[in-house]
């Protein structure tokens, strides 16, 4: 694989980037999660599946759930995440029969060496209202919020790419990002709205909870 021409890819991608709202946050009400997982994961070549779970934020319960299996055959590298979850991900997001007002994946949006992580990377292919929230840290500077509910900048550049907030007590802060037509502002605001007392967001959440069960059910 040529990754100098997948850099290329992704800084050519930046000129299809909207950081403007195409919806203001309180004007949100289903917000779509979606989660991967591999039946091998130390293997390039295997089989992935994808969950997309449907979140009423007004009703705060699951509006709808999708699956989608499909190999994958591109290998993990760090900062080219969409090319090997990408092809999943559009899978499941094409079974997804539902109206969504805002899609939120486990992975970065512009908090990324090249503005390109997978959130910002689906959002542009798809035209959608996207944002990243990622387990742990990819790239940026920032100070450590401490008490649940915090919240701090993270800065490349100087530039405000996104948040890391402390969710929960005795656990690590999760990293907020804008993937594409939406603020930073308004994805940290986004996720805000989504917490239910865990640490990770209830549309990612229950995206992964539900892809465990799935991913049972087929062994």
């Amino acid at each position: 694989m040529d990754l100098e021409k997948l850099k290329l890819q992704q800084l050519s991608l930046l000129k299809s980037l909207n950081l403007k709202d195409r919806i203001k946050p309180d004007k949100v009400r289903y917000v779509a999660g979606i989660d991967l997982t591999y039946l091998d994961i130390w293997k390039a070549s295997t089989i992935g599946i994808a969950s997309l779970v449907v979140w009423d934020v007004v009703n705060r319960s699951v509006d709808d759930v999708f699956f989608y299996e499909g190999r994958v055959d591109f290998p993990y590298i760090p900062t080219f995440l969409a090319y090997r979850e990408l092809p999943l991900i559009l899978g499941v997001y094409n079974r997804c029969t539902r109206g969504v007002d805002a899609f939120m994946l486990d992975g970065m949006g512009i908090m990324h060496p090249r503005r390109m992580g997978i959130a910002a990377h689906f959002g542009i292919v798809c035209d959608a209202v996207s944002l990243g929230c990622a387990k742990s840290h990819l790239i940026g500077e920032y100070k450590l919020p401490d008490s649940v509910g915090e919240y701090n900048a993270v800065l490349i550049d100087g530039e405000v790419v996104g948040y890391v907030l402390k969710s929960k007590k005795n656990a690590n802060p999760i990293f907020i990002s804008p993937g594409n037509n939406i603020t930073a502002q308004s994805a940290l605001k986004l996720t805000l709205m989504c917490l239910n007392g865990y640490r990770l967001p209830e549309p990612t959440r229950l995206a992964h909870n539900f892809l465990q069960e799935y991913r049972r059910s087929i062994s």
